[in-house]
């Protein structure tokens, strides 16, 4: 069994919907995900530059009753879950429990109160950015100083009040600093790995990692190559793995794939906040690892076992903390 902290197939779900195909979760992600192992999948909603800001709430909420529609179409292949009692039954039904989740708030506008109706929509966790800057915090490509402004810290009063969890997986570093000192509430980093093995902005330097560790949260394992570093990708993340595990403690490593590839040639490598180096380049267009034997060879590469810590049960005991 494997849990995951982050995949994009909602924002894939209704891109190919514009395009005409309106079966894309049961023809794209479903049968990956089962083949896979995954057995719990956080799956987030994410605003397209395209559409902001007037079109971040309306396809912010399309995403989410994407969800929905999938997990009514999929018979009981997939369910949505919101409190602990029905992620235990979806896993004990052998069916993939879905956990919804915010990339970035710009849904919210300018109204940090306005996260308790996404909450009522299922909503459990939330990223504050993507890699851009919003009214709420600095992303990593895009830094105003403040790191968390005041709406943010609105944001996150509210947020700790409904016993959500942060994100920090695309929050400047800045940011994370000031997250982890005056957010109270459930905190992890869905998709990042460690910098002190690969310099990728993206990845997290020790002190957030160790902030992470000792608040009892999870880092998930990213699959992407730009964030992996060079060479085998399942090699490259045992050594992510280890030095996480080192600094942060083992309970701390999860899995957060963020596979896509599905996406096609149309996506733009990440948005990163320096000019990329031939390394980076080379990374930023070599394939991601197949999703279906991704987890078993990351395992493998870690000498964990496929029942344990890293492959479901980290993961599993913090989400079990925030849908409480």
């Amino acid at each position: 069994m494997i849990a995951d902290l982050h995949l994009d197939a909602l924002l894939d779900v209704l891109e190919r919907r514009e395009l005409g195909d309106d079966d894309a979760f049961a023809q794209r992600h479903l049968p990956m995900l089962e083949a896979a192992g995954v057995r719990v999948q956080v799956l987030p909603a994410f605003v397209d530059d395209r559409h902001l800001p007037e079109s971040a709430l309306r396809v912010t909420i399309q995403q989410l009753d994407a969800a929905r529609r999938e997990a009514d179409r999929s018979d009981g292949r997939l369910r949505i879950v919101e409190g602990t009692l029905e992620l235990r039954e979806a896993i004990a039904d052998g069916a993939i429990a879905g956990i919804l989740s915010l990339e970035g708030v710009e849904a919210l506008g300018r109204d940090a109160g306005m996260i308790r109706t996404l909450h009522r929509l299922g909503v459990r966790m939330a990223g504050l950015t993507w890699n851009r800057a919003n009214a709420f915090a600095d992303g990593l490509a895009e830094q105003t100083g403040a790191g968390i402004t005041g709406l943010g810290f609105e944001l996150l009063d509210e947020m700790g009040q409904l016993g959500m969890a942060l994100d920090l997986s695309h929050l400047s570093p800045r940011g994370c600093g000031l997250a982890l000192e005056r957010y109270a509430g459930p905190v992890l980093a869905s998709h990042a790995n460690a910098a002190a093995v690969f310099a990728s902005p993206r990845n997290l330097a020790d002190d957030v990692l160790a902030g992470v560790g000792e608040r009892g949260g999870v880092v998930g394992l990213c699959a992407i190559p730009a964030f992996v570093g060079p060479g085998d990708p399942a090699q490259r993340l045992a050594e992510h793995h280890h030095h996480i595990a080192a600094v942060a403690g083992a309970e701390a490593v999860a899995f957060g794939a963020d596979f896509c590839g599905f996406f096609g040639d149309g996506i733009d490598p990440p948005l990163l906040p320096e000019q990329p180096t031939d390394v980076d380049t080379m990374l930023a267009r070599q394939a991601e690892p197949a999703r279906e034997t991704f987890y078993a060879d990351v395992l493998s590469a870690t000498g964990q076992p496929d029942d344990g810590a890293l492959a479901w049960g980290n993961a599993i005991r913090f989400l079990e903390g925030v849908l409480a």
